[in-house]
């Protein structure tokens, strides 16, 4: 992942299976984005998760063909992130016998669900 990744290496893969993955990380108290997203209420910015489900379907499809994000279909923000929490991501993947992609990303943090995205993804070819 490159540098300009919001999540840097900090995503640990939790699972892989034929439906789905699921991965987890903790907000870094000390990143810098949480000092200006909001400040005075340090939250963590909703495209950290959007990258963390995009993630984990990337590493979902290790080991098989490359996947290309083509859209996020849906991304409804529930309950804020913050610093210190530890974020899981539980994808699971339809349509993964074509070429495109249909996954749903639930985000949860110990609070419960803080977040529903959608995405689409084509196949790459061989």
């Amino acid at each position: 992942m490159s540098a300009a990744s919001p999540l840097g290496a900090a995503l640990q893969p939790l699972r892989r299976d034929a439906d789905g993955a699921a991965a987890a990380f903790t907000v870094d108290p000390a990143d810098p984005v949480l000092i200006g997203h909001y400040p005075g209420f340090p939250v963590l910015p909703g495209v950290y998760l959007i990258e963390a489900a995009d993630r984990t379907v990337k590493h979902w499809s290790e080991g098989g063909r490359a996947v290309r994000l083509t859209a996020v279909a849906r991304c409804q923000f529930l309950h804020p992130v913050y610093p210190g929490d530890r974020v899981v991501t539980e994808v699971t993947v339809t349509g993964a016998d074509g070429d495109e992609l249909v996954c749903r990303a639930q985000v949860r943090t110990g609070r419960g669900k803080v977040a529903d995205v959608r995405l689409r993804y084509a196949r790459e070819s061989r």
